[in-house]
């Protein structure tokens, strides 16, 4: 990221970036207010007619995208204080520190008139402590005041929001990689790499060209606060359970998802998993745009039985499953979503095409480790949960040995014992929860139990035989053996690669 200017908080560090170039015009962004839910406060709108060069911004969070929203208000000329609970929290140049608090002190208000959430911090809090000290100040996360500041800065820019429970992050790069194909040169990011304000103050500083594109993809925090910003496709890939610890319900999550569809416009496209069970619940959120249905068969198609040997797009394009080199029927879902879009943002078949061909998926995400003695090996680290293992190994092309288990999330293994029933041939159990899982493979398929990933690889490799699989993908986190499921993952596969050529 790049390090903020070395002006004070209350100096311009460009004059051209005054109130003028980063007012938002009525036509790119609307002054309705923006809930994050539906029994949730309202937002504040777009910063229309913020002066940035001469107001208070309190940045809530110290993390990534809390700390490129404060250096990139500190670029604009704005004066920002950032809070962050941890007293040992990284405060960029030119930001005034409030750290170590347990709440934010009713001083640090003091003039406010912008308030940014990062949006790894549940907001309701912070939108009560404003409504107390600083109710005059507007509300906005990392994204929708980035989202702005493009709008007000480069103009109009064909911009693509990507959300869902699972997957999101391999829609997103994988649109990214289709309009790179077709000679763009889009943004990819958001929740899924670098935030949209730290691409923002690079370009900002270096006076690059915009991009030609934005592809984002939005957690559900970043939703929260997102808002009318103009868009030309949005989707939602699938609900499932999650996050039930920051929404009441699972229907507040959804309608959070829903927030996706905020800004799209009259032309925009609208995205759904037609066999997704809350699709209903979300098209009826959908105000503005053309809806297309994912794995439809008036929709977007999967032509052909497990991942399908075509992919069908309404208006008779047709792309060969074969071309996209990731496995399962959930990529060649994940493939549908990003087509539509990439083919509604001009990217001409062919490219399409090439696109698609050179896409080899993002790490520990089903990424292919090996074959050995006719056996394939899979790191699906990423799958912390039972819907996205489930995901992953739908529609599996080969029988598979699942090493599954580690600190559990209190998911609901029900579903797995039909799954190894279906397709499985063995089950080693691995982690806390190690347990758990062994029970699912009772009269259904042999099990194992493994004390270390080492111990995991060479029993899996022991259980399967020429044609099968061997993948780890745990539907639980990492935190009981390893500090995250990337460590999981890396493992697995170096554990993988040492296995001798032959058994």
């Amino acid at each position: 990221m790049t390090a903020a200017n070395n002006s004070s908080p209350s100096d311009s560090a460009d004059a051209s970036l005054s109130a003028s170039a980063v007012a938002v015009s009525p036509s790119t962004a609307s002054a309705a207010a923006s809930p994050a839910t539906a029994d949730s406060p309202t937002l504040s709108d777009t910063p229309s007619d913020l002066d940035f060069a001469r107001s208070t911004a309190l940045v809530i969070g110290a993390g990534a995208s809390g700390r490129a929203a404060a250096e990139l208000l500190v670029f604009l000329g704005a004066r920002v204080r950032l809070y962050d609970q941890n007293p040992g929290a990284t405060v960029p140049e030119g930001v005034e520190p409030v750290l170590g608090a347990a709440d934010v002190p009713a001083g640090a208000f003091a003039g406010v008139d912008l308030m940014v959430l990062s949006p790894g911090v549940p907001p309701e809090r912070f939108r009560a402590a404003q409504q107390q000290f600083a109710p005059q100040a507007r509300v906005h996360g990392e994204m929708s005041l980035s989202l702005a500041i493009a709008s007000a800065r480069f103009g109009r820019l064909p911009t693509v929001l990507i959300t869902g429970t699972n997957g999101k992050s391999t829609v997103t790069a994988l649109t990214g990689a289709l309009l790179a194909a077709g000679g763009l040169k889009p943004f990819v990011g958001g929740n899924l790499g670098v935030p949209l304000a730290a691409a923002l103050l690079d370009l900002l500083r270096t006076g690059a060209p915009a991009p030609d594109a934005l592809v984002l993809e939005c957690s559900s925090f970043q939703l929260e606060t997102l808002g009318h910003a103009a868009t030309d496709v949005a989707m939602v890939l699938n609900i499932t359970p999650d996050h039930l610890d920051r929404y009441p319900t699972l229907d507040d999550y959804a309608a959070t998802k829903a927030r996706v569809f905020t800004g799209l416009h009259t032309g925009g496209l609208a995205l759904l998993d037609a066999g997704d069970g809350w699709t209903a619940f979300l098209r009826a959120r959908v105000d503005a745009g053309r809806l297309v249905l994912v794995d439809d068969p008036d929709g977007a198609r999967i032509v052909g039985p497990g991942p399908g040997d075509s992919l069908d797009l309404p208006g008779g394009d047709s792309f060969p499953r074969a071309a996209l080199p990731i496995p399962g029927r959930h990529n060649s879902k994940n493939a549908l979503f990003a087509l539509l879009a990439a083919r509604h943002l001009g990217v001409d078949p062919a490219a399409c095409l090439r696109g698609l061909e050179n896409f080899h998926g993002l790490p520990h995400r089903m990424t292919f480790v090996r074959e050995r003695a006719g056996v394939r090996f899979y790191d699906d680290s990423k799958a912390t949960n039972v819907a996205s293992v489930l995901a992953s190994l739908d529609g599996f092309d080969r029988p598979f040995v699942l090493i599954a288990g580690g600190r559990a999330k209190g998911d609901d293994l029900t579903p797995l014992r039909e799954l190894l029933r279906r397709s499985g041939r063995a089950l080693v159990a691995i982690g806390e929860s190690a347990d758990s899982f062994y029970p699912l493979a009772d009269g259904v398929v042999p099990a194992r139990r493994a004390s270390t990933m080492a111990e995991a690889v060479e029993v899996a490799a022991a259980l399967a035989g020429p044609g099968d699989a061997v993948v780890l993908s745990p539907a639980c986190a990492s935190y009981d053996w390893f500090k995250n499921y990337g460590e999981r993952g890396d493992t697995f596969a170096r554990l993988v690669r040492a296995l001798p050529a032959e058994k």
